[in-house]
């Protein structure tokens, strides 16, 4: 597959994320053989580790909600050796994650692999929901500690600025904060979730699992995150090829907003060299 999207230098993008969820495999499918098996179809680049993840469930009491902790799981993983690529696998989801993403061919590679290794090893019914998700981390020069919308409205579309009554800002009250979410209806059982607004921190950190790639800069930075999924009414027939085609179908809308985002400032400051020790470019989508 090629892609027309040019190469920037300084995107944002921090983190892409796609989670397959699927129908059809048992507890026993874990056994060392067919993990094997899903490391040897990946390739050499690639290295196993368990992630063990701590559960939790909630109970209703007289006295309110519990958590109940429940004892810990252990999700196979799948790490390349730098550990900026990942690929977790469990009885019901195959996720592949990356925070080194130059070009959307190169990542749906990635994800076709592992989607068609799933489907060589272990039968599987049916596909239950494809999500794919883009976060972006947008940093401007010579912004402050500061979220006022002000500062933030030479660099961003007025669509992503928090509403400022001019009573509270004729008496000197500054917004400084916003948080907030809007869903599209993108297709036929496909919605597109973008949630944005400044932070103080870096959204996406660096894990045991998944190391950040390259380490963000400090300051305060905008979010963009991009939440794209399929959730079919029925439950079609687990086919790689079916997979593939949807995740380019969920592609589509998140690279579409993104560019409509993007005003002329920030489309300037994304083409700029990447001064943090990236020197692979690469794009939103």
């Amino acid at each position: 597959m090629t892609d027309s999207h040019e190469i920037l230098p300084n995107a944002p993008l921090a983190l892409v994320v796609v989670e397959i969820r699927f129908s059809g495999m048992s507890d026993e499918s874990y056994q060392a053989k067919l993990l094997r098996e899903f490391l040897d179809v990946l390739g050499a680049e690639w290295v196993f580790e368990t992630q063990m993840v701590q559960s939790q469930a909630l109970s209703f009491s007289p006295m309110g909600t519990l958590v109940q902790v429940q004892p810990s799981i252990a999700i196979p993983r799948f790490v390349t050796r730098e550990k900026t690529s990942a690929v977790a696998l469990t009885k019901d989801s195959v996720t592949v994650e990356t925070t080194k993403y130059q070009h959307y061919p190169q990542f749906r590679e990635i994800v076709k692999r592992s989607v068609e290794a799933i489907s060589a090893i272990i039968k599987l019914d049916g596909i239950l929901r494809i999500g794919m998700r883009y976060i972006n981390e947008i940093r401007v020069p010579h912004l402050a500690n500061d979220h006022i919308v002000t500062k933030w409205s030479q660099w961003m579309h007025e669509s992503m600025l928090a509403y400022e009554p001019i009573e509270m800002k004729t008496v000197g009250y500054s917004c400084v904060a916003w948080d907030d979410a809007t869903e599209y209806r993108v297709g036929e059982n496909r919605n597109l979730v973008f949630r944005y607004g400044p932070r103080s921190q870096p959204v996406v950190n660096s894990t045991k699992w998944l190391k950040r790639y390259p380490v963000p800069l400090s300051g305060p930075c905008f979010l963009w995150d991009f939440d794209c999924f399929w959730e079919p009414q029925d439950i079609p027939k687990f086919d790689p090829n079916v997979v593939i085609s949807e995740c380019d179908e969920l592609r589509k809308p998140i690279r579409k907003l993104f560019d409509l985002l993007t005003t002329e400032r920030l489309e300037v400051e994304f083409k700029k060299e990447n001064t943090n020790g990236n020197t692979n470019g690469k794009t939103n989508g």
